[in-house]
Parts: C-alpha cells; sequence; structure tokens
C-alpha cells in the first residue's frame, strides 16, 4: 500500500479508520469491501440443493423456478450445473447421457 497522494510507503491506520501518509500527512478512508457476491453464493447453493433432486426435467421448467430467484446468466448456469449433476449421479445410458448434456448446453444459450 501507498499513499495516493505523494506514493510513500509510510502508511499507519488511524482508530477513526483512516489511513494516513506518515511522509506528507495524507487521509484517506479503508475502502469498504463488498460481500454482496458472498450471498449469492449462498443463494445458488440453497438454489442447488432445492432443484438437485426436483421432478423437473427440462432446463426451460429449470430456467423458469430459478429466473424467479436469479438473474439470467446465473440462472442458466446454475440450471446447466443441476441437469449435468443429475447426470453424473444417475445410471444412464449413452443415449440419456448424451440427452441430459445437449439440454444442459441449451441452458447456456
Amino acid at each position: 500500500m501507498f499513499c495516493p497522494k505523494c506514493g510513500s510507503r509510510e502508511i499507519a491506520l488511524l482508530p477513526s479508520n483512516e489511513f494516513i501518509c506518515k511522509r506528507c500527512g495524507h487521509r484517506w478512508p479503508i475502502p469498504q469491501v463488498d460481500y454482496s457476491w458472498i450471498e449469492l453464493d449462498i443463494k445458488k447453493a440453497k438454489l442447488f440443493e432445492k432443484y438437485i433432486d426436483a421432478p423437473i426435467e427440462s432446463c426451460e421448467e429449470l430456467l423458469t423456478q430459478l429466473l424467479k430467484e436469479l438473474d439470467e446468466k446465473n440462472a442458466r448456469l446454475l440450471a446447466a450445473k443441476i441437469l449435468i449433476q443429475r447426470a453424473e449421479r444417475r445410471k444412464l445410458t449413452k443415449a440419456e447421457l448424451a440427452r441430459y448434456y445437449a439440454d444442459a448446453d441449451r441452458c447456456f444459450q
């Protein structure tokens, strides 16, 4: 870390949650961390558990349910992941596996 004003690396942390440069005295706030991605990952994990054993078989039906709670990109990725996991959990023939993978591919589009 360095001072944005003078470039010095002699930085101190103040009790007021600010950094201060020991050379020039410039102060700046500690950047706030965005934790919203964690909330999204937890939501996706819960939805995965909810729908992994659900009787919904097609990408379209699964997407309809997931779009109620996620944006389109995340819903499509999660639907494909669920369909692929279902295929891998079951002992399927090559033709059935191909159908599941094709359906998962449609989720990405």
